[in-house]
């Protein structure tokens, strides 16, 4: 019975639906079953008298339990990854002669291929739904939440025309203008009037996250990267935006390490998470956008001028307010209207409004127009919204008019302390203006955000309170 059972035993694994691998205490390969020959893609007289770690070694898969089996004289179980990208459980068990030492081991291997790409593809959903539930709640309100667009006059139309046209194909687009002129509202227009409409429009606000980790949240991270990163890892916002569109605010902001990553991702469309060397290919559609000077920034080193001049290819320049006097009005009045429903203020603005707002030169452009529509339908004490309900008069910001020499303490001062002194009320101004919101503030006064926080910490030490 026992030679019979020899005879027939190789035919006998064959018949198995699992691969089987026998191996000497050597590790040396003395048998495989054609199943297995089936999920490797070697054949059995390739691999017959190979040693387990020599293959490892070699790369053609990158785990093998036959060492532990041996040396420990126990089960082992582990997941195997080959290198033809299959997923393979391998289940090794020692085999013992009488006198108790381990002889051989056989392992029982299973494909579990679409079981782990199933857990990866759930793997990055739960990324991907913690990336948007992240950026949703950390987000403020964004441009178009109040359902505004913009509104253009007869002689916007051309600049809305080369915007659509330049919405219909893929290129990067960098859109250039002062602040608070809309470049985020144009930059969602953009994706509306795309391809990738149904597809996510991810904002990348470069002037506020952290230094430490604009790379993580840009690219991603595996788990374990970085002290303090998750332990899953982290899908980054330009993964994110997959199939759609990344809008890249002040992009001049960018650090230059990143302007170099994100030159070769507009290059190639490949991302690498922090962490790892495995590049990932990620379709999407890139628009940044600058109040800066990106040609003397250029200049001065601060700004790649391979990435400028990719981005410089489709560009569009959205003048500022004061040069668009046809759009103040039916601006003013939208947010006007839109405010009042909102703060249930059914106000009315009065006919002498317009030519003060048509005079004011709007420094802060839409984005002051809008705050200011706010601030008359919040605190005016009448029904009807006046000239002197405004914080404005002839033109001129009433907050930002020239100090007298009486509002100032000269006493036991030199012009540097009075200097700071100005400095201090100027950027505790600015900051009040926008309710605390630093950015918003550096950005109305074009200043760098770390420029501000370095003025401020430089005042303190002189005993001077911004914020």
């Amino acid at each position: 019975m026992d030679s019979v059972l020899l005879e027939y035993i190789e035919q006998a694994f064959d018949v198995f639906q699992d691969g089987i691998w026998i191996s000497d205490a050597d590790s040396t390969c003395l048998f495989v079953n054609k199943k297995y020959e089936e999920l490797s893609g070697f054949t059995r007289k390739w691999m017959m008298g190979r040693k387990a770690t020599s293959i490892v070694a070699e790369g053609i898969f990158d785990v093998a339990v036959n060492p532990e089996v041996i040396s420990t004289g126990r089960p082992v179980s582990k997941i195997q990854t080959l290198s033809n990208g299959r997923h393979l459980s391998l289940d090794g068990f020692p085999i013992f002669n009488r006198e108790g030492k381990v002889i051989m081991c056989i392992t029982f291997i299973r494909d579990i291929s679409t079981i782990v790409n199933m857990e990866n593809r759930l793997a990055q959903q739960r990324e991907l739904l913690n990336t948007l539930v992240r950026i949703n709640n950390s987000a403020g309100l964004q441009a178009g939440e109040d359902g505004s667009d913009f509104i253009f006059s007869s002689a916007m139309e051309a600049f809305l025309s080369k915007a659509r046209i330049m919405a219909q194909t893929d290129i990067s687009i960098l859109i250039l203008g002062e602040t608070g002129v809309g470049k985020d509202v144009m930059a969602q227009r953009i994706h509306a009037m795309s391809r990738r409409a149904d597809k996510p429009f991810i904002k990348v606000d470069c002037g506020s996250i952290s230094l430490n980790l604009i790379e993580s949240e840009l690219f991603g991270y595996i788990g374990g990267a970085f002290s303090g990163a998750s332990r899953g890892g982290r899908i980054g916002l330009i993964e994110a935006a997959a199939g759609g569109t990344v809008f890249f605010d002040e992009i001049g902001e960018l650090p230059l390490p990143l302007q170099t990553r994100l030159l070769r991702f507009l290059q190639d469309g490949v991302i690498v998470r922090v962490g790892t060397n495995t590049p990932k290919k990620v379709d999407v559609r890139v628009v940044a956008a600058t109040n800066k000077d990106l040609e003397k920034a250029v200049s001065r080193g601060e700004f790649r001028s391979d990435l400028y001049y990719r981005l410089k290819i489709a560009v569009l320049n959205i003048p500022p307010l004061r040069k668009r006097k046809d759009d103040i009005l039916p601006l003013a009045k939208f947010f006007f209207r839109y405010f009042s429903r909102r703060y249930n203020r059914p106000l009315t603005m009065t006919d002498e409004v317009e030519p003060l707002l048509l005079s004011y030169e709007w420094p802060g452009n839409v984005r002051e127009l809008k705050s200011m529509m706010q601030e008359a339908v919040v605190t005016c004490p009448e029904s009807e919204v006046r000239p002197h309900h405004l914080p404005i008069k002839a033109g001129i910001p009433v907050r930002e008019e020239t100090a007298s020499a009486g509002e100032f303490d000269f006493e036991g001062k030199d012009y540097h302390d009075l200097m700071r002194e100005m400095e201090c009320r100027m950027l505790r101004a600015a900051i009040a203006r926008f309710s605390g919101n630093m950015t918003a503030a550096s950005r109305m006064l074009r200043m760098d955000r770390s420029t501000m926080f370095r003025k401020i910490r430089e005042l303190e030490k002189h005993g001077l309170k911004v914020i």
